[in-house]
């Protein structure tokens, strides 16, 4: 299937069903239908400014109704979407689509004031169309909204979606169809998806929440597009638009849990608070359970392997509808269905062993086809036909993965490797401390020095001392942090993820190591 015929599943069986809502807009929901008959007009209104299958097409917006169907728009003439988030930097949008070959680019109007650099940068951009009433009306002026039919092509690049930059400049995720329909499948074989949920599309459509507002889609789902994240705002929100589903990075939950009256909405509607992009917290984890529910589910994968290496079910989370033990939620979950994942050692033999360590690698029609235009970073991500991840982690005997780090985040500290995700874990164990990173830092005596990097929960306060020494108690001198900083806000992507990198930049100016 193509990802545009996800929706059609929606249309065709749904068709006066309201689809696309804008979180606090008292315009009308479109119906299914309307959408389904504009994306068919924007189509052909495509073509007809001599767009043909395969171009590229860039939506730069934040969440909203015009975004989404803009999307589908591109999806439906064949043309490979771009997703570009508003809250990158201008400069590495620009890079990012000068890079991607775009052709045509989709905008809100309160952007307008980027596109001149943008074209004037990238002269290979034909059109920009904004995402206004008077453009999109423009677009489709005289054009049929008969359905437009396209062909099957499993195989075929649906969209390109940014590294992030994280260890440099970004680099493009080729997706197919075929990608991306075994996405779904794995979802769908532990979801149990209904006719008419709502899905709370809170963070950037441009990542995880945009692919997978899909399924939901399919089924005839309602999907209320949130634009930018305010903690109160979103706990209403759940509870007033008796949101079935939605994702968010772990940093949110924390915000969400640090609210005093979290425990005062309704929550009775939710069935599926899917998180992930980084390790949650299992005290966190733990405490999200006893305050919304038997609802989390967290998906592990990268941009590479979308979202789609490991699962931990709801029923995982739980034992007796409590709480499972702490390291059950420490877990990744167990393989996805339609995707072969394994252990790998430093000379690439797979480790079968319960307990041995190594990288994680997977296999599968979910791994991407390559980088684009960038067939030397693809040949450094595979192995022996396996993808290989950059996460270090083991399975226990009962099969689930354990992540305990990436790689790169390893800290070797007199002689010693420490994990850095293990001892946030015990970080995070604590009730004052809100987010933490812990990175290796230059140390004369022990080489690189562990340091925890926090924020403190509203009202709450901890000194560095009290705080080493309750890790030290958990986890023993050698991985207990020498030192701590408190600060105001860790550096985070446009999806929440903290950026380690970043953190380190403070500490390893005009040292040997590169970060």
């Amino acid at each position: 299937m193509n990802l545009i015929d996800y929706f059609d599943a929606g249309a065709n069986s749904h068709p006066h069903a309201p689809c696309f809502a804008d979180c606090g807009s008292s315009a009308p929901v479109a119906t299914y239908a309307q959408i389904q008959a504009k994306t068919c007009q924007m189509a052909r209104g495509l073509r007809a400014l001599g767009l043909e299958p395969g171009f590229h097409g860039a939506v730069l917006s934040g969440n909203s109704a015009a975004a989404f169907t803009a999307i589908l728009g591109v999806l439906r003439a064949q043309g490979v979407w771009l997703p570009v988030s508003s809250r990158n930097s201008l400069e590495s949008n620009i890079e990012f689509l000068q890079d991607m070959d775009c052709d045509t680019l989709f905008y809100m109007p309160r952007y307008a004031d980027l596109v001149p650099a943008i074209r004037a940068a990238i002269p290979r951009i034909r059109h920009c169309i904004a995402l206004d009433d008077t453009s999109i009306a423009a677009l489709t002026e005289g054009q049929s909204a008969q359905m437009f039919t396209t062909p099957s092509r499993p195989e075929a690049v649906t969209a390109i979606l940014g590294t992030g930059g994280t260890t440099g400049r970004s680099k493009g995720v080729m997706l197919s169809n075929r990608n991306l329909s075994s996405w779904f499948a794995s979802h769908m074989s532990v979801m149990d998806v209904q006719d008419g949920m709502t899905m709370l599309a809170a963070a950037p459509i441009t990542h995880t929440a945009g692919i997978l507002a899909f399924p939901f889609l399919a089924r005839g789902g309602r999907v209320v597009l949130m634009d930018g994240i305010d903690s109160q705002n979103l706990l209403r929100t759940i509870a007033q638009e008796r949101v079935s589903a939605l994702f968010l990075p772990p940093t949110v939950i924390y915000n969400l849990l640090a609210e005093p009256n979290v425990r005062e909405f309704d929550y009775s509607a939710l069935r599926y608070l899917i998180y992930g992009a980084a390790p949650m917290s299992p005290d966190k984890l733990a405490e999200a359970i006893e305050v919304f529910g038997p609802v989390m589910m967290q998906i592990y994968g990268q941009t590479e392997v979308p979202a789609s290496i490991s699962i931990l079910r709801v029923q995982d989370h739980l034992v007796d509808v409590k709480p499972a033990s702490r390291q059950r939620l420490q877990s990744a979950g167990r393989p996805c269905t339609f995707t072969r994942v394994a252990i790998m050692d430093d000379d690439g033999r797979l480790l079968h062993e319960p307990g041995a360590t190594g990288e994680i690698v997977a296999q599968g029609d979910i791994v991407m086809p390559g980088y684009y235009k960038n067939p030397e970073a693809t040949a450094q991500t595979q192995r022996d036909g396996w993808h290989c991840t950059g996460d270090v982690g083991y399975f226990d005997a009962d099969g689930f993965l354990y992540i305990v780090d990436r790689k790169k985040d390893m800290i070797i500290t007199g002689g010693f490797n420490v994990y850095s995700s293990v001892v946030e874990a015990a970080v995070m164990a604590h009730p004052a401390v809100k987010d933490c990173a812990v990175i290796g830092v230059p140390d004369a005596k022990w080489g690189e020095a562990v340091k925890a990097v926090i924020e403190l929960r509203p009202g709450q306060s901890v000194t560095p001392e009290a705080l080493i020494q309750f890790v030290k108690d958990k986890l023993g001198s050698v991985q207990a942090p020498k030192s701590v900083d408190i600060v105001e806000q860790l550096p985070r992507s446009p999806v929440g993820k903290v950026l380690k990198k970043e953190v380190r930049k403070t500490y390893w100016q005009n040292q040997e190591r590169m970060v």
